[in-house]
């Protein structure tokens, strides 16, 4: 029986678990390869409810998701042969999907501002409406890159293998686009360069005025976003490979001896140190006044983030998932879903969802998004939460509205008492 094109469906949480049987046995996916949902029975009693489930444009047969993000308006789920497709992250609507440069190209996780999303493929940096998937440009970086570009609202920053930091006028590179001239002469563009000591492992951040990039070799530089003049080099005591965090005008660095450093990113002024003993294995999350950190082998750490201090530990927890007001949501070894109270880290419930083993790390907003490999998506919120709230950027909370308690309103005034004849 042919499968039907499922890549344009998406369910909300009212839809039956026998309506998601039905649509996979159509979809012609073998017995083995059937994924159950997680059912409501399931989910509220640890204070959850599913608010969608879709499933990812794929080639089930030779492809597989290779990277999920999320910002506050979608999430995105990039296949290694370059499919993306792009949802809704609080309605689960497939808003877009597209094949983006050459199947099996090198690539890294996608970025986004407030208009657009930029993807690297290759050598090719490709920014996209995010909310339409129209290309808007596409230009070609003198090197390969080697993290996740970053974009403000004036400039796009790629780190390449070779140490180089390329930043690129968003203005320039529109212009050139609609004049048909890129990428070829995508160097017209370029606002400058900068050279590290060594590959940039990180994702450049930027804070409008001053752009941070991490070198493997140890060194984090901070620059002047118009002209590249310097603001401050930071060294630390060995190699940097895991992802730089953030936090307002914080970034949280690590190195490859167990080394955390809180630097202000405007003037590289070191705040405080931490030494964990022990390989840090994922970017800091910063939630709030708290940083969550993953050491090896010894679980999730929660530190305060004005002074390093150790607030509670957790044996056990290998990935940061979400947060809430209240809650941290994690996973263990086996990739089931631990609930934890933010307040003291002592675990709240556990939910098995192994075989969604892709997870986003959320520190954007408190949704739970998880995906399998084959690009099936659920994502989860607490009861109760129908709005989201914003981690990362609190300023781009929209302003919700008002409820009108009848109960509490006025009474109407009388009416005046007709004059005497």
């Amino acid at each position: 029986m042919p499968s039907l094109p499922f890549s344009y469906l998406f369910f909300g949480r009212r839809q039956t678990q026998l309506l998601a049987f039905a649509v996979m046995l159509l979809m012609g996916l073998p017995v083995s390869a059937q994924i159950r949902l997680p059912k409501e029975d399931e989910l509220n009693p640890l204070g959850l409810t599913m608010m969608w489930w879709a499933q990812a444009t794929i080639d089930r047969n030779r492809d597989e998701v290779q990277f999920i993000t999320n910002d506050e308006q979608n999430v995105y789920l990039q296949s290694r042969s370059g499919l993306m497709t792009t949802f809704n992250v609080e309605t689960g609507e497939r808003r877009w999907s597209k094949l983006l440069g050459i199947p099996d190209r090198v690539g890294y996780p996608a970025a986004t501002n407030d208009r657009q999303i930029l993807v690297s493929i290759g050598s090719n940096v490709i920014s996209m409406d995010k909310l339409t998937g129209q290309e808007l440009w596409k230009l070609r970086v003198p090197e390969l890159p080697s993290a996740s570009p970053e974009v403000d609202d004036n400039l796009a920053y790629v780190g390449t293998v070779d140490g180089s930091v390329y930043a690129f006028d968003l203005k320039r590179v529109r212009e050139l686009h609609q004049e048909s001239r890129l990428p070829e002469w995508a160097h017209i563009a370029q606002r400058w360069h900068r050279q590290a000591p060594g590959e940039i492992t990180s994702s450049p951040i930027s804070t409008g005025t001053t752009v941070s990039f991490a070198s493997k070799s140890g060194v984090v530089i901070g620059v002047n976003t118009r002209d590249k003049q310097p603001r401050y080099d930071f060294y630390t005591d060995g190699q940097i490979v895991s992802p730089v965090g953030r936090s307002e005008d914080l970034i949280f660095v690590t190195d490859d001896n167990g080394r955390l450093f809180c630097i202000n990113q405007d003037n590289g002024q070191l705040r405080w140190t931490y030494s964990t003993g022990t390989y840090i294995q994922e970017q800091p999350r910063a939630i709030g006044h708290q940083l969550f950190i993953i050491t090896h082998r010894r679980g999730m750490e929660c530190l305060s983030v004005a002074g390093g201090n150790t607030m509670w530990s957790q044996a056990g927890i290998t990935e940061f998932i979400a947060a809430s007001e209240t809650r941290i949501y994690g996973s263990d070894v086996s990739g089931n879903l631990i609930i934890m109270n933010r307040q003291d880290g002592s675990i709240l419930g556990t939910l098995r969802m192994r075989k969604f083993g892709m997870r986003i790390a959320n520190d954007r907003t408190d949704r739970i998004v998880l995906s399998t490999p084959g690009g099936l998506i659920v994502c989860l919120r607490e009861s109760g939460a129908e709005f989201p709230a914003y981690h990362l950027f609190p300023n781009r909370q929209p302003i919700l509205p008002e409820m009108f308690d009848e109960s509490a309103a006025p009474e109407e005034p009388e009416a005046p008492a007709a004059p005497a004849e």
